[in-house]
């Protein structure tokens, strides 16, 4: 098993999880140096995870060298410029979610990379530490039949703090990119119409959408989405409706409910931090770089699931539903 050199570019909050995680995977993953244009950002990554080699900016971490894969843990508005600039440099690249807020950004992100001869991956984490992966193979099994729908509802009271409260986008580039793309994973097939409304509670304080209502068919399969940062009442929860059994999705397990009875599957990737899952995102990345195959959460297939981002903006600000062809717009 080979172990990668690995920079860090920007230490954030979400930083932090990303590297618990390589901490635990020394064969595969060692961390040399990392960037951020604080320095007590800087001093903390030394501190806490002893990377002793830390730059103010991108470009100062890229001539220095003696690393191969950059991983961007960027406030998503500064994302799209760095990762430009490591692709020009030949640099592998693990990223944070969301890949863009802009569809046609990120395509410009993958066309970068693609032209640079670089594997691009995103971190859509709630593949593994969401119930969503167990999801997958249970509907692959056979054990809910036939696909007919899905509900899904998150409702928490959300108060950010920083760089996200000044953002246009906020709950559903939060948190909806992550329900967008599991969605994908669990129905194994691309969006084709889609209609949202958003709008911003004044009981949070931020410049973007609080709360959302999304509504989606996959081909003629539907899927009904409610995200709210301002709700008072805490409920996460994905129901799969199939023609012989029901699955209930959350963080921690999958309930199958089938013939009056009820089994319970826990997520054996669950974990207080998501450590496990950031690592195994990265991990996909990594074993791309050693096969030269696309990982299966690359930048390319990460398209669709900003796509649905894309739509949902566009849908809340002109009122009109979009159609999609293939996941993508027409």
């Amino acid at each position: 098993m080979t172990a990668h050199k690995i920079a860090l570019v920007g230490a954030g909050n979400i930083s932090r999880t990303h590297l618990t995680s390589y901490a635990k995977h020394p064969d595969r993953v060692e961390v040399v140096t990392a960037c951020d244009p604080l320095p007590e950002r800087r001093d903390w990554v030394r501190d806490t995870f002893g990377v002793t080699r830390t730059y103010e900016s991108v470009d100062q971490m890229i001539e220095a060298g003696g690393w191969d894969v950059a991983v961007v843990c960027t406030p998503s508005h500064v994302r799209t410029s760095a990762v430009l600039e490591l692709a020009a440099a030949g640099k592998h690249i693990f990223v944070e979610k969301p890949l863009s807020f802009d569809l046609a950004d990120a395509r410009a992100i993958v066309d970068a990379c693609a032209a640079a001869g670089v594997q691009l991956a995103v971190n859509q984490n709630f593949r593994d530490s969401y119930a969503i992966g167990l999801g997958r193979e249970l509907i692959d099994q056979g054990e809910i039949g036939d696909v007919l729908a899905i509900s899904q509802q998150e409702l928490t009271f959300r108060q950010d703090k920083g760089w996200r409260l000044s953002q246009e986008h906020h709950a559903l580039s939060v948190m909806g990119i992550h329900w967008f793309d599991g969605f994908r994973v669990l129905l194994g097939r691309e969006a084709t119409w889609l209609s949202a409304r958003t709008f911003s509670s004044p009981a949070v304080d931020s410049a973007g959408e609080t709360d959302a209502s999304v509504q989606i068919f996959f081909g003629d399969t539907p899927v009904t989405y409610l995200q709210s940062f301002s709700s008072r009442v805490e409920r996460t929860e994905t129901l799969v409706f199939g023609t012989t059994g029901t699955l209930q999705l959350g963080y921690a397990e999958a309930h199958l409910h089938r013939d009056g009875e009820t089994k319970t599957l826990p997520n054996p990737l669950v974990g207080p931090e998501r450590s496990e899952a950031m690592f195994l995102g990265l991990d996909r990345l990594l074993t791309a770089v050693e096969t030269g195959v696309e990982p299966a959460n690359s930048g390319r297939d990460n398209l669709r699931t900003v796509a649905l981002l894309d739509a949902a903006y566009r849908s809340a600000d002109t009122g009109a539903p979009i159609e999609l062809k293939d996941g993508l717009p027409w």
